[in-house]
């Protein structure tokens, strides 16, 4: 949603879930405060691993572009528990050390980040999907009352799912199962176990690139359930209030011209 673990911590993804903020203060001899001269390039941790990874790959390159800087990808932090615990210290310690922007955070000004940590604005807004197998459906109201349906483990889209279901009579809700492997829901939905599975949408693009019996399956509307929309930014160290200011520019005016539309398009997101 990994991507689930970065919304964990603001909520990606995400993305999702709430991870407490530590105030715990850091070793000072951990951090590299100084300003290293960089020259014309830009460092971009990017986890490739995540389902959103292709696309902070492709707008951090755009990012730079824009700023007629070269780009170096650094591998971003990985293999967390779903609850981000020791997350936020780690990540403290690669943002001044490692990163100059950090890609792929879900931007939720309700859970801002402590204060060595500065957003940028949002540069793309991907939803959550609801995918079925059966062609008889084209909205989660087609599915009968009671059924099964799948959602990403922790992520905004359970969340979103679980709140509707509680404003609902018993007798009106659907039933949830959450999975964090995302194979294993496509496998289940594929088999009937499911009637549909509610997941990112740069996850359900993955699966489609991987599964070949995923073809046959639909995206179709979530109503009666909200669409959850995931905005996507990226995170830059307080200390770097020009780099902030120039990154937020060059996002502006890259959303202005339609090249995050034309990003997202050549991704098969938004759609």
């Amino acid at each position: 949603m990994k991507p689930f673990v970065k919304i964990a911590l603001t909520a990606c993804a995400l993305a999702g879930v709430t991870a407490p903020v530590s105030g715990q203060m850091l070793p000072r001899q951990l951090i590299d405060m100084s300003r290293p001269a960089q020259g014309d390039r830009i460092r971009a941790c990017v986890d490739d691993t995540s389902p959103g990874g292709p696309l902070d790959r492709a707008v951090a390159q755009a990012i730079a572009d824009a700023l007629f800087l070269d780009v170096e990808y650094v591998p971003a932090l990985t293999g967390f528990p779903i609850n981000a615990e020791g997350y936020l210290a780690e990540m403290e310690i690669h943002l001044h050390n490692d990163c100059d922007l950090f890609m792929g955070i879900a931007v939720q000004p309700s859970s801002p980040f402590p204060e060595w940590a500065a957003m940028t604005r949002p540069y793309a807004e991907v939803p959550f999907v609801l995918v079925t197998a059966n062609p008889d459906y084209d909205a989660l109201a087609d599915i009968p009352l009671g059924s099964m349906i799948g959602t990403a483990l922790a992520s905004l889209g359970e969340r979103v799912f679980i709140t509707t279901m509680l404003q609902r009579r018993e007798s009106e809700r659907w039933k949830r199962l959450p999975y964090a492997d995302f194979d294993l829901m496509t496998t289940r939905l594929l088999d009937g176990s499911l009637q549909g599975m509610v997941l990112w949408e740069p996850a359900w693009t993955r699966i489609l690139a991987s599964n070949s019996e995923a073809r046959d399956l639909r995206v179709i509307a979530l109503d009666p359930v909200p669409t959850p929309v995931v905005q996507v930014g990226a995170l830059i160290s307080s200390h770097d209030t020009f780099l902030r200011t120039e990154v937020d520019a060059a996002i502006e005016a890259l959303t202005r011209d339609g090249t995050f539309d034309a990003i997202l398009a050549e991704l098969g997101l938004g759609q």
